[in-house]
């Protein structure tokens, strides 16, 4: 067993020397007659610019669903304040039952009830409460739960369009600024306000009769008795929902979803405030809806037979946009020692590399590139409890990836390190990028830091083997981070570019 893997061992070490000696020609433009390598490192100053965002693509036409909706407030006090809103048309029931034809025993007496906008909150079962039921968490919620959050639902007038009005031959896109036109408020308490709570699984509504008598039913999500995921429960306008919906559902404007999105063009879902805080949503099976409830009753030979509760759902679905309203950075650093990067439409930065004095210096030297990397320390003296998983960087030059995130992606980095269970740096490999720079296979354009978005920052085409090498305006992570910059008063820990290279030794 031991002389396998003592072959194994000297097989891969020939195998690296080879393919060493093989990038080192590469490169370096010189066939190697030997081995003889000295190994350097050299830290780079980088320049940093901060740039703030105007709007970031907020909208699904292109990619079919948003990783997640964000609806809520988040005011940290070291970044942009968000009012996070959500614009959807809305799934149709085609023509549901108001009413049965009457036969000559039974008569079944239609009564809208009530009408609510439910949504589901994003959560995982953590266990089980005493009574046996499941314990829930609510999952990635930013803020402060205990700050009523304030949500108004209006219906919108903008006709949501896959086609740009002006250019029907391309698809259209929404920015996260976009404008809507809110017709008229559909809350039943036009003031109403949430505070998020994993105990929240049921919604208690008044049913009638068709005799009059009323009657309380509970309403909750899931199949199982005891695995009753948590929701939100908007209570709409009755008198307004009964005019809008149940007294038309015979009419033709329910009878297809063309038909319907023409009528009814959609919710809107509008957080505002000074405080509170931030839920993300997803749709699909879990997808916010408007929902429609009534009783029927059925009456046999005068005498009535029973009550049955029912619903019709009309889901969040087709075009589903974004709205995030942001207000400016809230805690500048007068000290300016470090610069902030914040998704949604926050903040990123352009980070510049290699001077011509530098990139010169590198390239009159016969070198082989081992690691490349861009080491970004996190300013402590801000706020790190909510800083985000993962950055990422691309070249600003016609917003194209940098090679290394499809060339090297399991190496290609920005995820957050700790020291002593505290965020502590981020790092960014690009050795590929700098190869090709000092070899000149590629432009040294700035590159744009900004917070990673799963998934449209990966350059794969998903179900394909295609690369797509525009980097995507698409940004649903509302984390931010200050690092620290480039300024010598930060010491070891400024913003740095870090070259680890191989140079063959002067023969003697």
């Amino acid at each position: 067993m031991k002389k396998i893997v003592y072959f194994f061992t000297l097989c891969t070490f020939i195998f690296l020397v080879i393919s060493c000696e093989k990038d080192f020609r590469e490169i370096g433009g010189n066939v190697i007659s030997n081995n003889s390598f000295n190994t350097k490192q050299i830290v780079l100053d980088v320049e940093i610019d901060p740039i703030d965002i105007d709007a970031v693509r907020a909208d699904d036409i292109a990619i079919g669903n948003l990783g997640e909706y964000l609806l809520g407030v988040y005011n940290n006090k070291d970044y942009k304040k968000i009012e996070a809103s959500i614009i959807s048309q809305l799934g149709v029931t085609v023509n549901p039952k108001t009413a049965d034809l009457r036969s000559d025993d039974i008569d079944s007496i239609y009564i809208f009830n009530e009408a609510a906008l439910i949504i589901p909150y994003t959560s995982t079962a953590i266990g089980r409460e005493s009574n046996g039921s499941t314990k829930f968490r609510l999952d990635s919620l930013l803020g402060d739960p205990t700050i009523p959050t304030s949500l108004k639902i209006f219906r919108n007038g903008t006709f949501l369009n896959t086609l740009d009005p002006i250019n029907p031959s391309t698809g259209n896109s929404y920015l996260s600024n976009h404008e809507y036109l809110e017709v008229e408020q559909l809350n039943e308490d036009p003031n109403f306000s949430f505070f998020p709570k994993s105990t929240d699984t049921l919604y208690v509504i008044e049913r009638e009769k068709s005799n009059g008598v009323k009657f309380n039913d509970t309403v909750r999500l899931g199949t199982a008795t005891t695995n009753r995921p948590p929701f939100l429960a908007v209570p709409l306008d009755k008198a307004k929902m009964r005019a809008l919906f149940w007294d038309k559902f015979k009419d033709s404007e329910f009878s297809s979803q063309n038909a319907f999105n023409s009528y009814f063009r959609g919710l809107i879902l509008k957080s505002e405030g000074n405080d509170g805080s931030l839920i993300p949503l997803t749709l699909g099976n879990n997808a916010p809806r408007l929902e429609m409830y009534y009783t029927i009753t059925r009456i046999e030979n005068g005498v009535i037979k029973d009550t049955v509760p029912g619903n019709y759902s009309f889901p969040l679905n087709g075009i589903t946009n974004s709205k995030y309203v942001m207000s400016t950075p809230q805690n500048p650093n007068t000290n300016s020692n470090s610069f902030s990067v914040q998704g949604t439409a926050g903040s990123m930065a352009r980070i510049k590399i290699l001077n011509n004095t530098q990139l010169q210096e590198l390239r009159s030297q016969n070198i082989l590139i081992n690691d490349a990397s861009l080491t970004f320390n996190i300013d402590a003296s801000r706020d790190t409890i909510k800083a985000p998983k993962r950055l990422f960087i691309y070249k600003e030059d016609k917003n194209s990836h940098v090679k290394d995130s499809y060339s090297e992606s399991a190496f290609f980095g920005g995820i957050l390190e700790l020291e002593n269970s505290k965020p502590e740096k981020y790092t960014i490999r690009i050795t590929d990028h700098i190869s090709d720079v000092v070899n000149g296979e590629t432009f040294n354009s700035p590159l744009v830091l900004r917070v990673f978005n799963t998934p449209t920052d990966l350059p794969n085409i998903p179900n394909s083997n295609q690369l797509d090498t525009i980097a995507k305006t698409y940004n649903w992570n509302p984390r931010g981070v200050s690092l620290l910059n480039n300024l010598a008063t930060n010491g070891e820990k400024k913003a740095k570019l870090i070259i680890s290279y191989s140079e063959e030794k002067e023969s003697n």
